[in-house]
């Protein structure tokens, strides 16, 4: 396990669901109460992830460490993320800071140690490019988000006629780069992935509004505002059919069916989604980064270079 960045409590959430947690370090170690609520609940030192345990934890920080070892049973620590090759089966860069996760995944990547990123891949074209380049096309690679695996996307999938849909608008809190996959991924399952261009509104740095615009005619609007305790979700608008709105709260499933898919990538190879689907919505992304940067110009969600 690599963590840690600010607001970010995977490391701790992902560890307890390979291995449990000690109650009473849950309590009075981990920051972050929406852990401390829904561990307990639904995982209660119950159900695990069977096949697999988080053996070795390292973050830049070693009070932090040691923390979320003991919340999450980690029994080893180790003093640089190099000292995991070898040690380890896996790595999962459990960190949401996209603009390092290139020069923490590069001693893995080149080592071929399977490896999971935290929603995006990394936060420039360049270092994109090099992260993929590194990996090739056969690496064991997995990025994404939970919302993927959430029983309320499942649900929508049911439930929504997507020809029908006209408008689709998403809220989230923190930032288009570190959580724009939570919205991407759901839309993605719902209506794939032809989008014409993809759009900044943004009028100030600190929130972000995209639009992408689907060839359909499909237009979508999200937006995330930091500092406040928005939900995560997106409705959908549609001829004939009431407002469908599906949210990204189903966390502990969601984490579990995310890390089970990795497991399973590890174990067997088979990918839960394609490597193109996981590059495409990195690509994305970066095209509402690079459209916020050149002042709200409209910008192709193909940013790569095709040999990726």
């Amino acid at each position: 396990m690599i963590g840690y960045n600010t607001g970010n409590g995977h490391p701790y959430s992902y560890s307890a669901i390979f291995n449990g947690y000690d109650p009473d370090a849950l309590a009075r170690l981990c920051p972050y109460e929406l852990i401390k609520e829904y561990l307990p609940r639904e995982h209660g030192n119950r159900v695990f992830i069977d096949s697999a345990k988080v053996t070795h934890i390292w973050t830049d920080d070693r009070s932090m460490s040691e923390n979320i070892a003991r919340v999450s049973l980690i029994p080893n620590i180790v003093a640089k993320k190099e000292d995991l090759i070898g040690q380890v089966d896996a790595v999962i860069l459990a960190r949401d800071d996209p603009w390092n996760h290139l020069e923490i995944a590069k001693p893995f990547l080149r080592q071929r140690v399977p490896l999971f990123i935290d929603k995006q891949l990394a936060a420039t074209v360049e270092d994109v490019q090099e992260l993929l380049s590194l990996a090739g096309p056969s690496y064991p690679l997995m990025a994404g988000s939970a919302m993927r695996f959430t029983r309320d996307l499942a649900r929508a999938r049911r439930e929504i006629v997507p020809s029908s849909v006209r408008s689709v608008h998403g809220m989230s809190r923190v930032s288009w780069m570190r959580y724009g996959h939570h919205l991407m991924e759901g839309i993605s399952v719902l209506f794939g992935l032809d989008i014409d261009f993809v759009r900044s509104l943004s009028s100030r740095n600190e929130h972000d509004i995209v639009q992408l615009q689907y060839r359909s005619g499909l237009s979508i609007i999200l937006e995330f505002v930091p500092e406040m305790n928005l939900p995560i979700q997106f409705t959908c608008f549609s001829e004939g059919f009431d407002a469908y709105t599906v949210p990204f709260e189903d966390f502990f499933f969601g984490f579990r069916e995310m890390l089970k898919a990795f497991v399973r990538l590890v174990e067997t190879g088979e990918r839960a989604f394609s490597r193109s689907e996981m590059v495409s919505i990195a690509e994305i992304i970066l095209a509402g980064e690079m459209s916020k940067r050149a002042g709200g110009e409209a910008m192709p969600p193909k940013v790569l270079e095709s040999i990726l």
